[in-house]
């Protein structure tokens, strides 16, 4: 036998693995014949990224594009009119800002000698007040991130932005 030969049928199977793994790399979808294949875990992971990305910039550009985020720190929100608002919620009421977007932020440190009222889990614990003040029946989070505070090293503001559900 000489290397021209093959065994009939081989050449179809390699044609076929090769359309499905393309296909696998693209679409994401897996066949159960994949799960064999060495190259399975990094077809995963490939396709993890290939999702979190693509949610990533369909997440920012519904962010920056016609919604209107209420800022609930800082000097406030500009509105049309040029008067700076910041929505205020007295302490122990619940309100309910339907469809409303707004950002809090908590600041928090991670420098060691830090007391515990200054770690991250109170700062959580802050945002889900604040965000129950605005959005008593409930609320989305929409992004979260982290910000160095410049005026001490190892001190952090972590921000939630979150809208309020329907009902």
């Amino acid at each position: 036998m000489n290397s021209t030969d093959t065994k009939p049928g081989y050449g179809v199977a390699v044609i076929s693995a090769m359309l499905l793994s393309g296909a696998a790399s693209s679409s994401c979808d897996f066949d159960t014949d994949d799960a064999d294949g060495p190259d399975f875990l990094d077809k995963i992971i490939e396709c993890e990224k290939q999702q979190s990305s693509r949610d990533n910039s369909e997440g920012g550009s519904k962010a920056s594009s016609s919604v209107e985020v209420t800022k609930l720190y800082g000097e406030g929100s500009l509105t049309a009119s040029g008067i700076v608002e910041r929505p205020v919620a007295a302490p122990g009421t619940l309100s309910h800002y339907a469809k409303k977007s707004f950002v809090a932020r908590q600041p928090y440190s991670l420098r060691p000698d830090a007391k515990f009222e200054e770690s991250v889990t109170i700062a959580i614990q802050k945002l889900h007040l604040e965000m129950a003040h605005y959005c008593a029946r409930g609320w989305d989070i929409q992004r979260q991130w982290t910000e160095a505070n410049s005026q001490q090293q190892g001190d952090f503001f972590l921000h939630y932005q979150f809208r309020c559900t329907e009902t």
